[in-house]
């Protein structure tokens, strides 16, 4: 805890390009460094950090940030707060209390998915954007500039990880698996039990992060 703020709410942890990890707070943003918490100055609540192209970019209650050489600067969203973003060679998506933007790295130009609801997660399914709505929804592109909105029944999902070619859903029955079955969209239980809110894999081990019971871990194939 050595550098970090007294009753600090980490909102989530990111690993850096260079190996170091990032703590994304309610009182800002941190990298962790040699046992020790370094301010990196940005000071608003931070939901996420992503590095892309070398270049680090924060999503924050009042925007987006991008780190310069000369500081931070607000590149987008400065009247919303940003609660995840994603990023391809030619796109970058917004997590946004209304729904999703789209800044395209070629036109230099933004477009909006208005969705009545806040999004809270952003990743990627064969190709399609995948959002997760702060009501435990799922919002999936259509591929054809639209988006589904919908629930699996009695599931509660948290959060959306990719670990290898496979995409895990965090829910408050456990941990599923997304897989198209008959070219439908499903999920399959991989551990049922507590709420799971987040995952890692290292070294054949699978972490879980629980709602209520802590780190819980099991064996990996």
């Amino acid at each position: 805890m050595e550098g970090i703020p007294q009753k600090v709410h980490v909102n989530r942890l990111e690993q850096a390009a260079a190996g170091s990890i990032v703590a994304c707070t309610n009182y800002g943003l941190y990298e962790l460094g040699n046992e020790r918490w370094s301010d990196l100055r940005l000071p608003f609540v931070c939901y996420a950090y992503k590095e892309v192209g070398g270049i680090g970019f924060a999503a924050t209650e009042r925007g987006l940030w991008c780190r310069t050489k000369e500081g931070w600067r607000n590149i987008a969203s400065t009247e919303n707060p940003v609660y995840d973003l994603f990023a391809t060679p030619h796109f970058m998506f917004l997590a946004l209390p209304w729904g999703i933007a789209m800044y395209d790295r070629l036109t230099c130009t933004w477009e909006q998915f208005p969705l009545k609801t806040a999004i809270i997660r952003l990743a990627a399914l064969e190709g399609a954007l995948l959002g997760i709505a702060e009501r435990g929804e799922i919002v999936l592109g259509d591929l054809k500039g639209g988006f589904e909105r919908f629930r699996m029944p009695g599931i509660f999902a948290f959060n959306a990880v990719r670990l290898g070619q496979n995409l895990y859903f965090c829910t408050d029955r456990g941990l599923y698996r997304a897989a198209k079955l008959r070219g439908q969209f499903s999920l399959v239980s991989v551990t049922l039990g507590c709420p799971v809110t987040d995952i890692d894999l290292r070294e054949g081990q699978l972490h879980m992060a629980t709602l209520n019971e802590g780190i819980q871990t099991i064996p990996w194939r």
